[in-house]
């Protein structure tokens, strides 16, 4: 019944469409009662022109819905636009206010562990500082300082020299000295790479220093064993020999003991020992090693007695013999330097 009607109507339909997007629209409004005067008589006047004169209410009533119809699709307008002006900027102020890409994690190759000098040279990186894959490091005339790698390796780095750190593992020595301790253990598979301009250096477990000087390399062994690849040349370095490489000579292999004053700079950039509730025994160990002297005890009693002996307080400040004389002078143990010997007795 309803569609016949709206067939026979068409001008129903263009209500019903109307209607519904007023409904969409709100409420308006009401139309100001001269406006709505005004617009009747024109339309007044304009049927009275026409040759086919149609019902006038009903030549107002079309109007006027063209009118409403108009109405409302310009308050649309007046209020879609600002509220999509206002949906963008909520987008570009929570894009802008995204955090950006984060860049790649920089590799931590280790953290400073000591720094020596008198400041006067170049700016070196504070200590606990971490030094990254990619950075180089300089030391100016008096300068030194220690870098700790895995949590026991130590690096350390001589004045007036150029180490950089080119992966986890991997370094680059331009010119100076540095030397390399790989903790206690012994005769592990390659752990540290040293590149130079005449050669590169792969540690086997083992206490070593590097040395770059024009056209000569130097490497020592303190402890351990070294592989040095010079040109086609495979090379092997152990405990106790200093292997020199001068461009266009054969290589000569010196002898250095591990307690030589070669080694005395090493000292001061040792990593603190925490001596806070560790064993004596501990820490004279520690010390030993650090001077390239074995630990040796007047008896067995005494080394049982060290190994129950609780420990105290800091040495953060002290070379490692300075650290042994500090600790023991609270203790009922003494020491004495034997040649590469520490002896410890009563």
């Amino acid at each position: 019944m309803n569609d016949k009607t709206n067939q026979d109507h068409p001008e129903d339909r263009d209500d019903e469409t109307i209607e519904r997007l007023l409904r969409l629209a709100g409420p308006r409004a009401p139309v100001p009662e001269d406006i709505e005067a005004r617009v009747y008589d024109r339309v007044h006047r304009e049927w009275q022109a026409t040759s086919q004169q149609p019902d006038g209410a009903r030549v107002y009533q079309f109007v006027r819905r063209a009118w409403e119809k108009d109405t409302a699709k310009r308050r649309y307008l007046r209020w879609a636009l600002p509220a999509a002006l206002a949906a963008s900027v909520v987008i570009a102020v929570t894009l802008f206010m995204q955090p950006p890409t984060s860049a790649p994690d920089r590799i931590v190759i280790g953290a400073v562990a000591k720094v020596v000098g008198d400041g006067r040279g170049a700016a070196l990186p504070a200590i606990g500082q971490p030094v990254y894959a990619g950075e180089v490091l300089a030391t100016g005339a008096g300068q030194r300082l220690s870098i700790r790698i895995n949590g026991v390796e130590s690096l350390r780095i001589d004045e007036n020299t150029t180490l950089a750190f080119v992966a986890k593992g991997e370094f680059r020595l331009d010119s100076g000295r540095m030397y390399a301790d790989t903790g206690d253990f012994m005769y592990r598979d390659r752990g540290l790479i040293i590149h130079t301009a005449l050669g590169s250096v792969s540690d086997v477990g083992t206490q070593f220093a590097v040395e770059v000087a024009a056209e000569r390399l130097d490497v020592a062994v303190r402890e351990g064993r070294v592989d040095v690849s010079h040109g086609t040349s495979a090379l092997v370095a152990v405990a106790g020999e200093r292997l020199r490489l001068v461009r266009g000579d054969e290589p000569r292999v010196d002898t250095v003991e591990p307690f030589d004053p070669f080694w005395s700079w090493t000292a001061a950039l040792a990593p603190p020992f925490d001596i806070e509730n560790k064993s004596l025994l501990d820490f004279l160990r520690w010390a030993a090693r650090e001077t390239g002297r074995e630990l040796v005890f007047e008896d067995n009693e005494l080394r049982m007695s060290a190994m129950r002996t609780d420990l105290h307080g800091s040495v953060e400040n002290f070379e490692p013999l300075e650290a042994v004389e500090s600790v023991l002078a609270t203790t009922k143990f003494r020491y004495r330097i034997q040649a590469g010997r520490i002896v410890i007795e009563r």
